[in-house]
């Protein structure tokens, strides 16, 4: 064999092997990049990687990001959260993927009632620690949820708004506005306390003096059903000829619509109510007592990140010398300023439908409509 073939036979073989050695190189280095992928993956994942409960509640929102402080409450699928950096935020709850409490709270849990101790919550789970009993149910059948209650501060809420008119020279006026509202919610009941008042006077005449407040006291039984064992209104409106009106009852009611941006309630009962007028027709009686039926809803919509609509109506079938039908219907729109503090715009349309004449022969109107602007401070 010629020197030639010889030489050209080793070059060939030489570069099959370099080929070999490179092939091999490449299919190791890949090996070791997926090697280093999965490792970095498993490292970081958010299940492993998720913050140590120590001092403060964390949640973690779908986006993976975490938020550290204290969980207030969580009904209507509304988390109420306290951060020492971003203040009071109200998330939905769509948008929470993972919860641990480092305090204990309870949770109404639909089927099974109240439930106490230390949660952790995943997006399809409820896991409840106390000691060593451990219990786990769906995340779907989560009412309500409160953590600390250490102090009876914890579960209380509260709103008002306030608006002034002053008027001076030709028109001497003073207008004067309050709305309130408070509310103390737990894991299974919720009460709440609502007031609006208006005052005016005009030349030193009084020309508006009417207050009422509504309270009610409600026991969660399921995401959609609630009894409400007591309910309550007082009602006094000097131009309407009522002195004091008194409403008492005790009913149920049902969420028709519960979702991270609205939430719509009815609520309805037998009541009792009582009626004090200030002047009557000579041979009329000064007060009348009759039984009732009040039906009430409440209808609430996040129109925007700042902007609310809540309406508001409840009507009362009593006896003709009551009143006979009433209606009281509120509409709001609470559009945020900064913080805690809002601008509140308020329609308000009270009727009644059989006004009780006065001693001097003066008939009520049986309409009366209000528009009420307010800041309003909420905690």
């Amino acid at each position: 064999m010629s020197q030639d073939k010889i030489r050209t036979l080793f070059l060939i073989g030489c570069f099959g092997l370099f080929s070999n050695n490179l092939e091999a190189q490449n299919v190791s280095v890949e090996t070791a990049d997926e090697a280093d992928r999965e490792r970095m993956e498993e490292t970081f994942a958010w299940k492993n990687s998720k913050p140590t409960v120590t001092d403060f509640d964390w949640v973690q929102l779908v986006s993976g990001e975490w938020l550290k402080g204290e969980i207030k409450s969580l009904y209507s699928k509304k988390l109420q959260f306290d951060s020492d950096k971003l203040d009071l935020l109200t998330l939905d709850w769509e948008d929470v993927k993972y919860v641990e409490t480092h305090v204990p709270g309870s949770a109404n849990i639909e089927g099974h009632g109240t439930v106490y101790g230390f949660f952790v919550i995943d997006q399809k789970n409820i896991v409840v620690t106390l000691g060593d009993d451990v219990q786990e149910f769906q995340r779907a059948r989560l009412v309500s949820f409160i953590t600390g209650g250490e102090e009876e501060s914890d579960y209380w809420s509260a709103k008002i708004s306030l608006g002034l008119i002053l008027r001076s020279g030709n028109d001497e006026q003073v207008d004067y506005t309050a709305q309130g509202n408070i509310k103390r919610q737990t894991s299974f009941s919720r009460f709440t306390a609502d007031y609006i008042g208006n005052i005016s006077n005009t030349q030193d005449v009084e020309t508006t003096n009417n207050h009422r407040v509504t309270a009610s006291h409600d026991l969660f039984r399921s995401q959609r059903f609630f009894l409400r064992p007591i309910f309550a209104e007082y009602f006094t409106d000097r131009l309407s000829n009522i002195d004091a009106r008194v409403t008492i009852g005790t009913g149920f009611g049902y969420t028709i619509i519960d979702t991270s941006r609205t939430n719509w309630n009815v609520a309805g009962g037998p009541a009792y109510q009582s009626t004090r007028f200030i002047s009557v027709q000579p041979g009329e009686n000064d007060e009348e007592t009759t039984l009732a039926l009040v039906v009430s809803t409440d209808y609430d919509i996040e129109l925007t990140k700042t902007l609310d609509f809540i309406f508001s109506y409840s009507t009362t079938w009593g006896n003709e010398a009551s009143g006979g039908y009433t209606h009281h219907l509120v509409t709001t729109f609470e559009s945020e300023i900064i913080g805690s503090l809002d601008f509140d715009v308020s329609f308000i349309w009270d009727r009644i439908s059989n006004p009780t004449v006065a001693e001097d022969g003066t008939i009520p109107f049986k309409d009366d409509y209000q528009l009420i602007l307010g800041i309003g401070y909420e905690y």
